[in-house]
């Protein structure tokens, strides 16, 4: 599943990168142009319609620090302190939902082709907190496999973290991208999938794998020994979507034994207001926006709590029944709600943070830690130990 474009832009600083030299042998076809990056030529790449901007790649350095906290919002709903990776900006794949239509200020696909940077500050991060168990994924403003292929950066994750005993990586996605991992240690790696129903995927999520491709991806990855995670982020209402998701999280437990599932996420379909317009421009038959919904403590639009409630309740008792006792945890919801639903009752981020500690404790046997430890609460972004490597010059 190789994503195409129209043209590649390459700043004068990521010329000589060994990932500009790979994406270059790649995309042999493709016109390439060489742009220093003045405000002039950089606001001539955020002038694209996002349609033709998703088809440009733009390659160049990141200055700051690349590993940073998920950025969960308001103090009221709970975050499960989990790092990410943003080397690359924006998606090829178009989810009518996605929020990166309306959080990224340009349309272009950029990767950061720096890359030795994220492996010094994975290792630096690793080694201020030996004693804590630190989830990093790279899928939080990109599909982490839709470009890997290309790149290669989680391959040289992967052989990074082999000698960090206390790193889980993981890896989101909507693609069937996982040949050139295979090969790969699978220590310590979760390879993640965006899941919904058949039909919201043929609606909603376009230009991405289809179900059964996840499903047979997911699979495959479990027999190479990688532990998988399974993401219900966004359920989305709709008139069939009980019949939906109970086919769905069938699917999913013919696939991959629940031994094999490092954790489950479920996050209702939330957006800043500023999105409906947007998905109703650019996705004219979608079926997301029929739903009642609230603005939350966060400012951004969700379904009201008793609908929210009955997704998750619904959800939860399917995966009980045909997954088996999985580790399943909440994106930015409330505390009634995981108490009510889930039978945890978080008092902050960090107590999440323990969940998932105890958690991968029992699941991962070869991790070899010690056990986690409780009164370690300060997020590792922020650990007084840590500090974020200088960024190499070219």
């Amino acid at each position: 599943m190789l994503f195409k474009f129209s043209q590649i832009f390459i700043s004068e600083e990521s010329r000589y990168d060994e990932i500009t030299n790979r994406i270059l042998q790649i995309y042999r076809d493709i016109p390439v142009t060489f742009l220093k990056e003045t405000n002039i030529q950089l606001k001539r790449l955020s002038e694209y319609p996002l349609d033709r901007g998703k088809r440009k790649l733009w390659l160049t350095h990141f200055k700051g620090r690349f590993l940073k906290p998920c950025p969960g919002t308001a103090t009221s709903y709970r975050c499960c302190n989990y790092l990410v990776i943003n080397e690359t900006i924006n998606c090829p794949i178009d989810c009518s939902y996605c929020i990166l239509q309306d959080y990224i200020s340009s349309p272009v696909i950029t990767v950061y082709t720096n890359f030795e940077t994220i492996l010094d500050e994975i290792n630096a991060i690793s080694h201020a907190n030996p004693e804590r168990i630190l989830r990093i994924g790279t899928g939080e403003l990109t599909d982490s496999l839709a470009l890997d292929p290309v790149t290669g950066l989680s391959s040289q994750i992967i052989h990074k973290i082999s000698s960090l005993p206390n790193i889980i990586f993981e890896l989101k996605s909507k693609t069937d991208n996982i040949v050139h991992l295979l090969d790969q240690n699978p220590a310590r790696v979760v390879i993640s999938w965006s899941v919904n129903p058949e039909e919201i995927v043929r609606k909603e999520e376009h230009k991405s794998a289809s179900l059964r491709q996840r499903m047979k991806a997911a699979a495959r990855a479990a027999e190479n020994k990688f532990m998988i995670g399974w993401h219900f982020d966004p359920i989305i209402y709709y008139p069939e979507w009980q019949d939906g998701y109970e086919k769905l999280i069938r699917l999913m437990g013919e696939h991959v034994p629940v031994s094999q599932i490092a954790w489950i996420s479920l996050g209702s379909f939330r957006h800043p207001p500023r999105l409906r317009d947007i998905i109703r421009q650019r996705f004219p038959e979608t079926i997301l926006l029929s739903a009642e919904q609230i603005t939350g403590h966060d400012g951004k639009l969700r379904y009201i709590k008793p609908l929210r409630r009955h997704l998750y309740h619904f959800v939860a008792d399917k995966i009980q029944k045909y997954i088996g006792d999985a580790f399943i945890y909440f994106c930015m919801e409330s505390q009634d709600l995981w108490e009510e639903v889930l039978g945890k009752k978080p008092l902050n981020n960090q107590d999440i943070d323990f969940f998932f500690a105890e958690s991968l404790s029992r699941r991962f046997s070869a991790l070899n830690l010690p056990p986690p430890r409780r009164k370690i609460y300060q997020h590792p972004a922020i650990n007084s130990n840590y500090q974020a490597p200088k960024s190499k010059k070219s």
